[in-house]
């Protein structure tokens, strides 16, 4: 048995293993970063992270038909992290038998990747291309994508740190206050003996 999310590219429907595919988002912001490989547009924010955007119609020679208006974000895991990809239109999660699942017909994966997984029958006898999506990308493209990733993690941890050196000291500094106001609520009882006395005969009754 074989699960696959189904999905629209250039309005031609393929498909992924759910268990390579990490979510699906329909709307986020895509923010530019300096010298990014020409095969990254720029990185998006899904679900409070930040992931690279693979520009699919660079690797895959996918011949154009009629679009979809529905524009998604699917998020693949890769074993050095996730990239995604924008489709126009997510259709249906497909369990299939394993008799169903064909191989790979000879014309794809000729280019140098290597991202055509394995060939599916839905139940309407439709066929569909399940993507390896480690598969999309050539060595060197992988390593590029590492080196994002990477960079990404870092200034997030860098981040995550000024976030807490900063309560850190504001902590400090509500610390500080505090006490500055104990030290002159105290000047002000020397000062004032009687209040002072009241307030004693308030605590041992």
């Amino acid at each position: 048995m074989k699960e696959v999310v189904c999905f629209y590219l250039k309005g031609r429907e393929f498909g992924v293993d759910v268990s390579q595919m990490r979510t699906i988002a329909n709307e986020t912001t895509l923010a530019p970063r300096e010298g990014l490989p020409a095969f990254v547009k720029g990185i998006v924010d899904i679900h409070g992270e930040q992931i690279p955007l693979v520009d699919y119609e660079q690797i895959l020679k996918i011949p154009d038909n009629q679009k979809r208006n529905e524009l998604r974000y699917v998020v693949l895991n890769v074993p050095c992290g996730a990239f995604a990809i924008e489709c126009d239109g997510v259709s249906e999660i497909v369990s299939v038998e394993d008799s169903s699942v064909q191989g790979v017909p000879g014309f794809f994966n000729q280019d140098g990747t290597n991202y055509a997984d394995c060939v599916i029958q839905k139940k309407n006898k439709a066929l569909v291309v399940v993507i390896n999506p480690a598969g999309m990308l050539t060595k060197e493209q992988s390593w590029e994508l590492k080196k994002i990733i990477d960079d990404i993690e870092e200034e997030r941890k860098e981040a995550e740190r000024k976030r807490l050196e900063e309560e850190r000291r504001r902590k400090e500094e509500e610390k500080r206050q505090r006490e500055e106001e104990l030290a002159r609520m105290n000047e002000g009882l020397e000062s004032e003996p009687e209040i002072k006395e009241e307030l004693q005969e308030e605590e041992n009754e």
